[in-house]
């Protein structure tokens, strides 16, 4: 029996059709690296207001949530604490703010609209990585359409 070697579109148009469904994607979090997996997750619920999903002693290894939003970090990538960002969607970028406002948080910036479509404020958590608190405006596809964007037509 003779092979023929199929094309690239032959051999992946099956895969393409399930990969094209947005439905397979759940979300998405990030991993930030932290110095101390403790302080970390104290900073996170004492000043932030999340909860702790869980802690791994080995590896140092934590899991905190608020709502919907889960953030993992960890001390594996240590030497790289400081260097994480992280958006966070909420429903009200203006209450979290507000509540943020009295607690010894690092701002960077204030909350503002931004032209991409969003308000939002940004943070410094204990390590340094930048935190993006931020909710769609209610033109948002509109300011995106007279954005700066790369590509698309003019």
């Amino acid at each position: 029996m003779i092979h023929q070697k199929k094309s690239n579109q032959e051999m992946y148009g099956e895969q393409k059709d399930i990969m094209s469904n947005n439905k397979q994607f759940l979300g998405a979090y990030p991993i930030l690296p932290v110095v101390n997996v403790i302080d970390a997750t104290r900073f996170y619920v004492d000043l932030l207001g999340f909860e702790v999903e869980v802690l791994w002693k080995e590896p140092p290894y934590g899991v905190v949530t608020r709502g919907q939003a889960c953030i993992e970090f960890g001390e594996g990538r240590k030497q790289f604490a400081g260097s994480g960002v992280c958006s966070i969607l909420v429903s009200n970028v203006d209450a979290v703010y507000a509540e943020y406002l009295a607690k010894e948080i690092e701002f960077i910036g204030d909350i503002a609209d931004r032209d991409y479509g969003s308000r939002d404020f940004r943070i410094k958590d204990n390590n340094g990585n930048i935190l993006i608190f931020t909710s769609p405006l209610i033109n948002q596809k509109e300011l995106l359409s007279k954005g700066n964007k790369i590509g698309g037509s003019e």
